[in-house]
């Protein structure tokens, strides 16, 4: 590939905007990310509790925390990146 192409490609990508707007305010889009993060980890949860896994993942107190941060990382790369 050409220097040029990449370097072309690269700037286009920096007019992206990180903003998201909601109802005529702008949210940062990490700060949507981790809204719907903290939606997914209390599914996880009822999911692990239906099924009797709960106990099995580890602390609750290490693993829960970990799933938002995985989740929000991994939606705001999915999204916004």
């Amino acid at each position: 590939m050409h220097l040029d192409a990449v370097l072309a490609g690269w700037l286009v990508d920096l007019n992206r905007n990180p903003n998201v707007e909601i109802a005529g305010s702008y949210f940062p889009g990490w700060m949507i990310s981790l809204a719907v993060a903290v939606v997914l980890t209390l599914g996880s949860h009822s999911l692990l509790r239906r099924y009797g896994l709960q106990h099995t993942i580890g602390h609750p107190a290490v693993m829960y925390p970990g799933m938002v941060i995985l989740y929000t990382c991994l939606l705001w790369l999915c999204c916004f990146a």
